[in-house]
């Protein structure tokens, strides 16, 4: 997948140095486009900030040598359930449940 966007959200406003109002923005994530072009959103965290206005914001990344800027896709390791404990091993020979 090749990033396209990333996602960000604006959580308020703060006052700069000159006086000025600027938003404060936080990321959230990126868009994402498959091999077969579809667009997909991977959120990396939501804004629990109280000046949140639900939306988010998708721009394009800063370009890197006249093309869009690709972070590695993390690794995912692959999650396993844990097992319940069954027991030893039964053996051909016992074919009765001994209680």
């Amino acid at each position: 997948m090749i990033k396209r966007y990333d996602a960000v959200a604006t959580i308020g406003e703060y006052t700069n140095k000159q006086g000025e109002k600027k938003k404060r923005y936080i990321p959230v994530g990126a868009v994402m486009e498959g091999s077969d072009g579809r667009m997909a959103l991977k959120l990396d965290a939501l804004p629990t900030n109280p000046d949140w206005s639900g939306w988010i914001a998708f721009y394009e990344p800063k370009q890197q040598d006249g093309g869009y800027q690709q972070r590695p896709a993390p690794q995912r390791q692959e999650q396993r359930a844990p097992t319940q404990y069954q027991g030893p091993a039964a053996s051909d020979e016992e074919d009765d449940i001994p209680f």
